[in-house]
């Protein structure tokens, strides 16, 4: 598939080529817009098949002659490409300049919130390799707001920028990145925030070892607590800068200036542990040991691990039923057998409850004795006497 990809990029590279040749029969000027095209096309098909090195020059051909036909916005979209390859190349200048490039480009369009969200996304890559290049594009991000009137997003931006400087230990920008905070929280009336940031300013300035500096930042609205910081900084109170370091006015500072009060001495931090992001470790704990640290019956926890180690569905099922109480199995044993009828029992009937006894004659009994003897005798038979017409009669009605 990659190599499809490829093959794909040449053609649309060659495609290009051909539309920048002159002719005296075909075309007299180079077409700069089928050009621009054509390369960037095939800057995307060698960027999906993986030469990152082809792909990048493709996109800065096209970012030329995009900016020779004057398309700024897609000539923008070329250096950022581009600037996504070279970090894959692992070269982070040249990502950290196409970016740059991409964002001109976006400004000068009018395009301002694509160059915002161009900087952000390249300081984000960034901020592990070239930590100052990264923060950069953040204050150039929230430059670009404050100038179309966002305070809020530009804050985010400064803050970015002022964790990475706190990060890195370089007090100095970090506390121009807090300064340009703080005049957005005044314009906005937020007193708290800006009680923050006097407090940010006077542990940055500690840091720094500027003590004065430091004293200086108290005149706005600070807490209490900073008071006590200096004058234990300056007296080498460790006792003291240890107790004032979880104090809530601290505690609750971005977690990248919180932690430099634990280090703070008469010279400035000292020792202050680097806060990189930490790679997530490879191996976790298991759910057999979550049950081992949780579990307070040591008969189900052997079970429990096994049953977590086992793979096959019918193995846990039955370890699921053996774990499990004696009522439960039972009751699970009760409902899981068939359902067979049962014949419904009758009350014994006793001789002593029938009514009709045999001292007693049964009426419908007796009916039926009845009709059964009338029914077997004949109305017209010579024998018997019952005949109404018998000879005598007759003879007399002769």
């Amino acid at each position: 598939m990659e190599q499809k990809h490829v093959s794909e990029g040449l053609k649309e590279k060659k495609l290009a080529e051909g539309a920048l040749k002159t002719s005296f029969f075909g075309n007299w000027k180079p077409d700069n817009d089928s050009a621009a095209h054509h390369y960037e096309k095939a800057g995307q098909f060698f960027k999906l098949g993986k030469s990152y090195e082809e792909s990048r020059s493709c996109y800065i051909e096209a970012a030329k002659y995009y900016n020779a036909a004057r398309v700024l916005f897609s000539a923008g979209k070329c250096h950022e490409a581009a600037g996504v390859c070279s970090k894959e190349l692992g070269r982070f200048e040249e990502a950290h300049n196409h970016i740059e490039r991409a964002g001109d480009y976006y400004t000068q369009n009018g395009t301002a919130s694509t160059a915002i969200t161009c900087y952000s996304k390249g300081a984000e890559g960034l901020a592990l390799k070239l930590p100052e290049k990264a923060a950069e594009l953040y204050l150039r991000a929230g430059d670009l707001e404050r100038d179309n009137d966002h305070a809020r997003e530009a804050i985010k931006c400064f803050q970015g920028a002022k964790k990475i400087f706190a990060r890195n230990k370089m007090y100095k920008e970090c506390i121009n990145a807090v300064q340009l905070s703080r005049e957005l929280y005044e314009q906005m009336e937020q007193y708290e925030h800006i009680k923050k940031c006097n407090m940010c300013l006077v542990i940055l300035h500690l840091a720094r070892g500027d003590s004065v500096a430091a004293k200086q930042s108290i005149s706005g609205d600070v807490s209490l607590v900073a008071d006590q910081l200096i004058d234990a900084v300056e007296n080498g109170d460790d006792e003291t800068i240890r107790k004032l370091s979880s104090h809530g006015d601290i505690v609750y500072l971005d977690t990248e200036i919180a932690k430099i009060v634990k280090f703070l001495t008469q010279d400035g931090a000292a020792n202050v542990p680097s806060s990189q992001r930490s790679k997530p470790s490879t191996t976790s704990s298991t759910t057999s040991d979550i049950f081992k640290s949780s579990s307070k019956k040591p008969g189900l926890n052997s079970q429990k691990n096994e049953l977590f180690a086992r793979p096959n569905k019918q193995n846990r099922d039955e370890l699921f039923a053996r774990s499990k109480p004696a009522g439960d199995s039972n009751r699970q044993e009760l409902f899981s057998r068939p359902a067979v009828s049962q014949p419904v029992p009758h009350p014994p009937v006793s001789s002593d409850s029938n009514p009709f006894g045999e001292e007693t004659s049964n009426p419908i009994e007796d009916s039926s004795v009845a009709a059964d003897e009338n029914s077997n005798s004949n109305p017209f038979a010579e024998e018997g006497n019952d005949n109404p017409f018998g000879e005598d009669d007759l003879e007399d009605l002769c």
